[in-house]
């Protein structure tokens, strides 16, 4: 049975009766995951409107907790609780309402290391770059009181709503996008922590930041073979791929032992990035998925992958020649064996074969028992083109399909899955 995720305000503007309408179109959705806090994206990403919203037609995510939760400022880290919040409009409270008669499993989706955060001990949490530089809103999975402030979110989330079940989101270093395409977002994390851990495991801290400030400058040169080949080729470079990996798995793990201590019944499911990036963003399916029952990732063939590709192709390269060649190195470092030019990627995404290549390698690298949500890009695309990410999805080796998401998705999206499935081609 397939998913669907939704968003604080197609709850608060919409209402649940609009929004349970049309999750029955769908006819084969067991499982609804609102957004418990927010990122700073656009909704929708990167253009278009809100197409049922009855309020606003574009929302920008802030980053904010939007359940109602005690404040941890005396414990020095906690999150900004959305300003609109109140016990009337609590959308975790009103979705749970709203879905006791309903055949839908709720399971919350919580954005663990990327969001408006505060508080005295902020500054020891933050990811921190080759250079030295902060990276506003990320927190680091080696900081020391991460954890501890999600223990109490998840404690005081079951004790309030009763949810057992949640899928964790942003639990990966940063990438290039976000508020703004910046690539030094991926050359972390070096705030103390990590490079005492570093030190500690006998990595060369100081090689390490050598490598990566030489494949940055490659990069700023346009160098971008070479550049492709000496992270390749570099020990360094690699030893700190690998140290990133076990890094997020490792808070993973001391995550999911914590909230167990407490209440044995709490289950987290995963939400990574896909194969072709996972590696690079510090998310190893194979070590991950040793945690987790379930997880979903997200093939966007349309889009990239869900990466913002184009974001950061222009970022790197000015001329069309320039474009170019950078897209064929991005292609190479990133495993993805499609021949297709970048003025064709722009017009088209990568081909559907992507979906199907996606997920039958999240299978491969993930523990059997893990069960395999493939994402379904349901914005910015045709009917015909959907149907045909649908296709891709169920003829590979995922288990099931999750949409993403419900209110960035026009009628005539709903009305084709709606109609392909009353055909009975499922």
């Amino acid at each position: 049975m397939s998913g669907i995720q939704l968003h604080p305000h197609d709850i608060i503007d919409e209402g649940m009766p609009q929004i349970i309408a049309y999750i029955h179109k769908l006819k084969d959705v067991k499982y609804v995951f609102p957004e418990v806090n927010t990122i700073f994206e656009r909704n929708p990403y990167p253009v278009g409107k809100l197409p049922r919203n009855p309020v606003r037609d574009v929302v920008f995510g802030t980053g904010t907790m939007h359940a109602i939760l005690p404040s941890y400022e005396a414990s020095g880290l906690d999150q900004r609780r959305e300003p609109t919040l109140s016990a009337e409009r609590d959308p975790l409270m009103i979705i749970k309402e709203a879905m006791q008669d309903e055949p839908f499993e709720v399971i919350p989706w919580l954005n663990i290391l990327n969001g408006h955060f505060e508080g005295d001990l902020l500054a020891n949490n933050l990811v921190t770059d080759v250079y030295g530089q902060v990276i506003p809103h990320w927190l680091c999975p080696n900081a020391p009181d991460v954890i501890d402030f999600w223990e109490k979110a998840f404690v005081d989330l079951y004790r309030r709503y009763g949810f057992t079940s949640y899928m964790i989101d942003r639990i990966r270093y940063p990438d290039w996008a976000g508020e703004e395409v910046n690539p030094r977002g991926l050359l972390t994390c070096f705030c103390s922590h990590c490079q005492e851990k570093m030190a500690r495991q006998h990595l060369d801290v100081n090689a390490i930041k050598e490598a990566l400030q030489t494949w940055s400058m490659k990069l700023k040169e346009k160098q971008f073979d070479d550049a492709v080949s000496h992270a390749e080729q570099n020990a360094h470079i690699q030893a700190w791929i690998s140290f990133r990996q076990e890094s997020v798995s490792g808070f993973v793990g001391r995550l999911i032992e914590r909230v167990r201590k407490v209440n044995d019944a709490f289950t987290i499911w995963l939400d990574l990035w896909p194969p072709a990036y996972s590696w690079m963003l510090g998310q190893d399916y194979a070590g991950l998925t040793k945690l987790s029952p379930a997880l979903k990732h997200f093939p966007y063939h349309k889009l990239g992958g869900g990466a913002d590709v184009q974001g950061l192709i222009g970022y790197l390269a000015d001329t069309e020649q320039e474009q170019e060649e950078a897209f064929s190195a991005f292609k190479r470092f990133f495993h993805l064996p499609y021949d297709l030019s970048y003025k064709t990627f722009q017009e088209e995404g990568f081909p559907i074969r992507f979906v199907a290549d996606q997920n039958n390698i999240v299978r491969a690298q993930s523990d059997p028992n893990t069960r395999i949500f493939s994402g379904i890009q349901m914005w910015n695309l045709s009917p015909s083109n959907l149907i045909e990410a649908v296709k891709a999805g169920e003829n590979s080796a995922a288990d099931e399909l999750l949409y993403y998401c419900y209110g960035w998705a026009a009628d005539e999206l709903f009305d084709a899955i709606q109609s392909y499935r009353e055909k009975g081609t499922n």
